[in-house]
């Protein structure tokens, strides 16, 4: 079960024996969005290492920028960013994901 607000479910659902483990899955910070877009684009043949390298330290500093600004975006809202669009895009559009909290 996973659930973005914790405090709205009613305590028989999360009680003892229904739920033993509650974990926080945050939003990730700059290098592991980094590291999940160079997998995700490490065998497109349009890029160079090289290229792919550029794109991956812009997209990790569009990330550092945007949280030290107080904006948040999920591993989930990225990686459906990374499914429906290439490399360039990627990096292009990531910042339309982010969120004031």
């Amino acid at each position: 079960m996973t659930t973005n607000h914790l405090e709205r479910l009613d305590p028989a659902l999360i009680r003892p024996g229904r739920v033993d483990l509650l974990e926080l899955i945050d939003d990730a910070v700059p290098v592991q969005v980094k590291t999940l877009f160079t997998r995700f684009y490490q065998d497109d043949d349009n890029l160079t290492p090289e290229a792919l390298a550029g794109l991956a330290n812009r997209i990790e500093t569009i990330v550092e920028e945007q949280q030290n600004n107080g904006q948040h975006a999920s591993m989930a809202a990225l990686q459906g960013l990374f499914i429906r669009s290439g490399p360039h895009d990627a990096v292009q559009h990531c910042t339309d994901l982010f969120v004031k909290r």
